[in-house]
């Protein structure tokens, strides 16, 4: 079957194109709304600017097709497979994604708010400028594994209030990107850049931050219970009232940054430099702080009860108000 024969019969009512053979196929800017197309060898094909609401293309083989501006939303890809596939601009609104091959694939400014992308390989693929919003991408015990966005470009991503549970964004670049009230929970960013990225009240509880560059960063109010951001780099960010309790720190620069009513109760601060950074009102209660640099820091009517500061250079730090390790206040 070529195109011109499947435009006509799809134009007669037609709706089934089941395991067709339309490999390197033209159907730039075809309507086929709602065709089943499941199964269908459609490697290399033309599908820029085409009509595929709906359509069925779950099991398609979709290696290298050009789907430059299409329209997909809601659209049937389970299980399709998207390598080297071109997809900028592409609209995939609810598109149900789940198990796709996306590796290595363009989605530069693609829409893919509410799709499903749980389970999807998109090791590689530049999704920078693409709009995620209230996607779906977390990891399901039993059910589907994390999206794998190992290497993945997202910067300036918009991924506001998307589900990225148990994802893997190992050495991903997500500088700019907007993650505000983004579920992160386990999530590896394991020498992530999330250079100027932001996290406002986004969940960051149990995710692995190791080696991560969050320089910049807006982490106002995010929830970072027991992460682990050993040796991260938090040059200048902005942790206002964020939530690190029993964190791992150890080695983190958090110079310069601004913690001001940050929860670090627990949280192993280990040799951590925090050199002029402002930690007013800040709550370190039990937090061990072993050689880390305090130089010049801020802790006015900060809370440092039981807190380990034995080892920690304290030079030209401001403890006025604060509550000591050994819970008086320093007037």
């Amino acid at each position: 079957m070529d195109a011109i024969e499947l435009v006509k019969r799809y134009q007669a009512g037609e709706t089934d194109f089941r395991g067709a053979n339309l490999s390197g196929a033209d159907l730039s800017g075809a309507d086929l709304i709602g065709a089943d197309l499941s199964g269908t060898d459609l490697r290399g094909a033309n599908l820029v600017l085409a009509y595929l609401n709906r359509a069925n293309l779950s099991k398609a083989n979709l290696v290298g097709t050009r789907f430059s501006g299409a329209n997909l939303s809601q659209a049937d890809l389970i299980s399709a497979k998207l390598r080297d596939a071109d997809l900028h601009g592409a609209i995939l609104y609810g598109a149900d994604l789940r198990g796709a091959d996306i590796t290595l694939a363009t989605l530069l400014d693609a829409n893919l708010i509410s799709a499903d992308l749980r389970n999807v390989n998109l090791g590689s693929a530049n999704l920078r400028g693409a709009c995620l919003r209230g996607a779906n991408l977390r990891y399901e015990k039993r059910c589907y594994e994390g999206a794998n966005l190992r290497g993945v470009d997202l910067r300036n991503a918009d991924l506001r209030g998307a589900n990225f549970n148990g994802a893997n964004l190992t050495k991903a670049d997500l500088r700019g990107a907007n993650l505000t009230e983004t579920n992160l929970r386990e999530v590896n960013f394991t020498a992530a850049n999330l250079m100027g990225a932001i996290l406002q009240s986004s969940f960051l509880t149990d995710a692995i931050l190791t080696a991560a560059n969050l320089s910049q960063a807006d982490l106002t109010n995010a929830k970072l219970e027991r992460a682990n951001l050993t040796e991260a780099t938090l040059k200048s960010a902005n942790l206002t009232e964020a939530n690190l309790t029993q964190a791992v720190l150890s080695k983190v620069n958090f110079s310069q940054s601004v913690m001001r009513r940050v929860r670090l109760n627990r949280a192993d601060l280990s040799r951590a430099t925090l050199h002029n950074v402002d930690l007013t009102e800040a709550t370190l209660i039990e937090a061990y702080l072993g050689r880390a640099d305090l130089r010049d820091a801020n802790l006015t009517d900060a809370n440092l009860a039981k807190a380990e500061l034995s080892s920690a250079n304290l030079t030209g730090a401001n403890l006025q108000g604060a509550t000591l390790p050994d819970g008086t206040t320093n007037n």
